[in-house]
Formats: C-alpha cells, structure tokens, sequence
C-alpha cells in the first residue's frame, strides 16, 4: 500500500474547496474515507472547535503548522490557548494528510468572502450590506464581541468596516458563518462569481459591485474578451472603495478554482449546491460551491435523499478527489429538520396537513422554489412541499428551503427528539406512536428491532419517522435515526 505525504495545495472559497493545485499517491488510492488506510487529506469548511483545529466537526491534529491569515504567513501550533488568529465560525482550508482515523495539518488557510464597508444594516438584524454584497445572518452566524453586543444592527453604515466569513448561496449572496469589526488594516476585498463583464470599459460586477481592473494586475486571468469572465469565481482586492457608486478600483483580480488540480485521497468541502443534475439512481453530479461532486452507487447519505439535492441546499460531501470531480463516499445534508406535506399558508408561517402542531416561519432567506422556480409564500397554499430548515422553537421551524413537490399523501417529520415516554417519542411538538410502526434504521441503514430503536434513541437524538396521510391523520410507517 502506497501513502502519499504530498502536501495538497488548495485555496479556500468561502468555505467550498477552490482547488488550485494538487497531488495525490500515483497509481491506486490507499485511502478510505472512514478512517482506515492513509493518504494526503484536505477540509474546507467553518472551524467548529480548537485543541488542534476541528474543521466541520473533524479534527485536525496542528503542530507548527503554516498558516495563512490576512495575507500574512507564519508558522504556528494551534491548541485551545494559541489558536493563531483563527476563531470559531471562520472559514479555513486544512491540508495535510491522514493514517487510520487521525489526521495531521500541514498548513490552515483563512480567507473571508468579503472585507471592506458596511453600507447599510437591516433594522431586523438579519442582513447586512458590504461593500455591495448582500450578507445574511442567522442563529448559527457568530459575531465577534469587538462588535457591541455582539448584534449587527450596532454596526454604523458609513463608518465601520467588517471582515465577513460565510458561504456564498447560488444568487450570490453570502450566507455570513463569522463576523468581526476591523478596527485597521483594512484592505477592501472580495470574492465571488463575475457577471456583466465588459472588456472595452475594463469593468465586471459582484453583486451589486462594480470592479474597474484597468489599472489592476490581471496576469492569472484569461486575455478579456467581450464577456468571456462571467461566471469565472474570483478574489478581488483593491485600494479604493466609492461608497456612492459601490465601486471598487482593483489592484488584482485573480481566478480561484480555475484548474483542478491531481488525486487527492480524502477531501471534504461544504457550502450550498450551486448546481445540480437529475439523479439516475442514486448517481447524481452537482457542485457545492465550485466544486464536483458525484454520488456513486455505494454513496452513503445522511439527513437527506438523493432527489433532495437540489441548488440551495446546504450540504457537505467527503470522498477521493480524482483530479477534476469529488467521488463522495458520504454527503450529509446541514439543516437538521425535514418535513413534508401538504402545506396551509398563514401570513407568512405555513404548516403541514398532519403536522399542524409544527409551525414554519419564513422570512427573507428562505429559498422558495417550484421547478426550479423562484415563487412567493403565497403559491405555497395547497401544494405538497418539502421544507428543509432549523429549530428556532419548541415547535417551530424556521425554513430555510421549502421545494412543491408533486401532490402525494407522504408526511415526513425529522427533528431532534424532545422527549420519550415509552413508545412515544415526541420530535417539534408532534407525539409518534413507534408501536405502530414495522419499520426501523440505524444512522447506518440497516434494519433494527423496535427495541433496538428505542434503545439508541435519546433526548436530542435526530430521528426521521415517515408516514401517510388518512384524512387529517398521520399513519406512522417507517423511523429512522439521523446522523
């Protein structure tokens, strides 16, 4: 068995794995992705915890390290005292390698998704604009106590700068995981995907930024061309920031994730899939970011099915990078609660035939589609939906992605569980009865006892149980525990 100790070169996008450079083992990998074998391993995602750095709930050991942060590099042990300038919610890229289920950094990478001018602050603390892009905030978002009150809405447009962590979403805007003030330094940046290219004013857009690279160092990018940028993910950084015409006078405009680069044996990434194809099975290619990501047969899901993955929807994916595509050996779906059913519209909450106990908010962030289509709140009324989002209440959900499926009588109700009388499990208010229900999985998919069920469940235990209507009333059929 051969191991590969090269040391992958990649270049976080906001989270999502921007592949520049990369190496892998020659010949067949020696690598699983549930920790046996050993090979040369990358995660890019939010930094969950320190004590080495833990990277979307993974740990990488991080002894005297190379880290990148600011535009500065140094070397560094990261350990829950030194954390290197690193804080939680940031994102970063960890590259290094892995043997049996330990894996060892070799150098962390931090870049935010935007840094510069805050143009405005929403008045409900949501959203924010920097620098002409739209960020959101949610309850997961952390904010660093340099901003009073650790609350967005204290932040004085105009006048503050901020460095934004975050993912970026399909339209654009970025979905904020880490947000602090930058009192100096401050060095107006940005990355995302180019549009409305104009290669005779030397002009594109970022959101609603406009980037003049007249004077900029363009040498990493394609000769321009008319349009020929559009669509191109770039980091953009420059001097000179017009709050009154949001445009920014670069200084380089460079490409990431233009060239992918060899194998890598083990590569992680999460974000938002801003693509996706029609599964054949369970074989599908989308993208999380910029990234490929192909299922395979043996392909392990978790939180989701393979016809949920759908642009918008928060997802990571691990497996064998093979030089220009992500083979995932497991994909997992990032909002904990999926319902669905026939939903009732209320204002701007909804709630579903048989679930009616469970109220679904909506605000300015929830993705509503139909076919791909962006609808309002309102077309929801009497259609069967998918609702994927978080717990923001004993009994309520905030929806993050809600999706008209065709018209069927399936109720799905998957939640943490709240508590547990006997058979009776309870998950966002709704009481299931498991003695009625002939059908049991473990987190890994195999059958299991009623018995066994109840046995592995607990307070907080992510449970999906599924069901048909019969009037007004759930048939529980199936229960299933989540990762």
């Amino acid at each position: 068995m051969r191991t590969s100790f090269c040391v992958v070169r990649l270049i976080g996008v906001i989270g999502v794995a921007g592949i520049l450079a990369a190496c892998g083992s020659e010949g067949a990998p020696s690598v699983s992705a549930s920790g046996s074998g050993s090979g040369s391993a990358s995660a890019s995602g939010t930094v969950t915890d320190f004590g080495s750095v833990f990277v979307n709930g993974k740990k990488f050991e991080a002894e005297n390290v190379e880290v990148r942060r600011d535009g500065v590099t140094e070397r560094c042990t990261i350990n829950p005292v030194t954390t290197c300038g690193f804080k939680k919610g940031m994102v970063v890229t960890v590259n290094g390698s892995f043997n049996g289920s330990q894996h060892t950094a070799s150098s962390v990478q931090q870049k935010d998704a935007v840094e510069g001018l805050v143009q405005s602050v929403a008045g409900d603390g949501l959203s924010l604009v920097v620098m002409g892009q739209t960020v959101f905030i949610d309850n997961t978002t952390l904010i660093d106590d340099n901003i009073p009150g650790r609350n967005i809405v204290n932040l004085v447009a105009g006048t503050d700068n901020v460095e934004v962590n975050g993912h970026i979403r399909p339209n654009g805007i970025i979905q904020a995981t880490f947000i602090e003030k930058k009192l100096v330094g401050v060095t107006p940046e940005v990355r995302g995907f180019v549009n409305n290219h104009a290669s005779g004013s030397a002009t594109f857009r970022i959101g609603t930024l406009t980037v003049n690279y007249s004077g900029a160092d363009i040498s990493d990018m394609p000769v321009p061309n008319g349009n020929n940028w559009d669509g191109r993910f770039v980091e953009v950084k420059g001097t000179n920031f017009s709050s009154a015409t949001t445009t920014l006078i670069a200084t380089k405009v460079e490409p990431e994730n233009q060239g992918l680069g060899n194998a890598i044996d083990e590569l992680e990434v999460e974000g938002f899939v801003t693509q996706a194809g029609t599964p054949n099975g369970s074989v599908i290619d989308f993208t999380i970011g910029t990234t490929p990501v192909r299922t395979v047969a043996s392909t392990k899901f978790r939180g989701g099915t393979v016809d949920e993955i759908v642009v918008g929807a928060k997802m990571s994916a691990e497996g064998r990078f093979d030089g220009s595509t992500l083979i995932a050996k497991h994909v997992k779906f990032h909002e904990s609660v999926r319902l669905e059913g026939d939903a009732t519209i209320t204002g701007s909450t909804l709630s579903l035939t048989g679930l009616s106990g469970v109220t679904i908010t909506v605000n300015s962030q929830t993705e509503l589609k139909d076919s791909g289509n962006i609808i309002t709140v309102n077309d929801l009324q009497g259609n069967h939906v998918r609702v994927r989002g978080r717990v923001i209440g004993p009994n309520t959900v905030l929806a993050t992605h809600i999706q008209v499926r065709s018209s069927d009588n399936d109720v799905d109700l998957q939640g943490p569980v709240q508590s547990i009388a006997g058979n009776v499990i309870t998950i966002l208010g709704v009481s299931v009865d498991t003695s009625v229900i002939n059908q049991f999985e473990s987190v890994s998919g195999t059958s299991m006892s009623r018995a066994g069920f109840l046995a592995a469940v607990s307070v907080n235990s992510l449970v999906k149980v599924k069901g048909e209507l019969s009037g007004t009333t759930v048939v529980w059929e199936e229960a299933e525990l989540e990762d």
